[in-house]
């Protein structure tokens, strides 16, 4: 068996890909094989020859398209096979981009790579990136920015788009009159890490409409999703737990995903290009201190989202019936969907 924490596929500094895994059998031989379809793999078609066949656990796999995102099927000598993909798309404009797949349920099952996604605004994509999203096959784009925001950075995937855009407006922040602060270059917060939480029970508290939403979007179809907002990290980071908690991913790892933001999204690079963008009440630059509390993702963040729901439902089942209109037969129907 694969022990799949240890199993992921990054990139070298030549663009090719490094696999990574650990065995339960030590010394076995394992085939690698990659394919730009993650349904090859998961619909069992025929395998070709692999890419390479080592008993080490790890392979450098050169790269034939970098205008592609590659999956990789591991094969043991056994045969007990793993999916793996890169978990961020790198795009020149885009941060925080990246796949929820591979993620393991409680009941054992895994979610697909190559059929949800999460990532920050996407107005400034290069004609490279555009290529390499549409690439992805998107049927469907979640965008949980408000209308401002969307007009005035409106996401641009080029010309003949194939998805269905959805704009599913949340408002963070709300009591504090934060966006409507934000979008007038001032920040108005006496304690960050406070307003932060505030912010996430808020989410539960009057922002479940629009989420409930995607969920019904997501039932249409065989949908390849994107959700997104400005930075891809709240907004965002709450949509993308509800999914994986939904999906039956135990919440541990719905925290560690939430926090990847910290790895994949540059704050300090963030912090100093905001440090002279805005203000306080006062008119004085924002301290590093508080905009670190506001950029970055902690984990009694997302937790204080899961500690409202339990705090206002229940159960989970209650809660997904009564907030986000999912009974047992339309999860079963989106476990279908992004499960294997």
């Amino acid at each position: 068996m694969f022990d799949l924490a240890a199993c992921h596929v990054e990139r070298t500094a030549a663009q090719d890909y490094l696999v990574h895994w650990h065995s339960l059998h030590p010394g076995q031989k394992v085939s690698v094989y990659m394919s730009e379809d993650p349904e090859h793999f998961y619909q069992h078609r025929e395998l070709e020859n692999p890419v390479v066949e080592t008993t080490a656990e790890q392979a450098v796999v050169a790269n034939p398209d970098q205008g592609v995102r590659h999956y990789f099927y591991l094969l043991s000598e056994h045969g007990e096979g793993v999916v793996l993909a890169e978990r961020e798309l790198s795009l020149q404009g885009a941060k925080n981009f990246r796949d929820l797949g591979g993620y393991s349920t409680q009941e054992g099952a895994r979610l697909k790579w190559g059929k949800l996604y999460r990532s920050s605004k996407l107005s400034t994509l290069t004609e490279e990136d555009m290529n390499r999203v549409r690439r992805l096959g998107l049927t469907l784009v979640c965008d949980f920015r408000q209308a401002v925001e969307q007009e005035l950075d409106p996401t641009n995937l080029g010309a003949n788009p194939m998805h269905q855009h959805a704009s599913l407006p949340v408002n963070p922040g709300s009591a504090h009159n934060f966006m409507e602060n934000l979008h007038n270059g001032v920040i108005v917060v006496d304690d960050p890490s406070q307003f932060m939480l505030e912010m996430n029970r808020e989410f539960v508290a009057s922002e479940l409409p629009r989420y409930a939403e995607m969920f019904q979007l997501l039932l249409m179809g065989n949908q390849q999703v994107l959700i997104h907002c400005a930075s891809g990290k709240d907004r965002t980071g709450f949509g993308s737990a509800l999914i994986l908690d939904v999906l039956g991913v135990p919440e541990e790892a719905i925290v560690e995903d939430y926090l990847l933001t910290n790895k994949y999204l540059p704050i300090d690079e963030e912090a100093a290009r905001l440090a002279g963008q805005f203000t306080d009440q006062s008119g004085k630059a924002v301290s590093n201190e508080v905009l670190r509390a506001l950029l970055e993702v902690r984990p009694e963040y997302i937790r204080a989202c899961f500690e409202e729901i339990a705090r206002h439902y229940r159960s989970k089942d209650h809660f997904y019936q009564a907030a986000l209109n999912l009974d047992r037969e339309k999860i079963g129907k989106l476990k279908d969907k992004y499960l294997h």
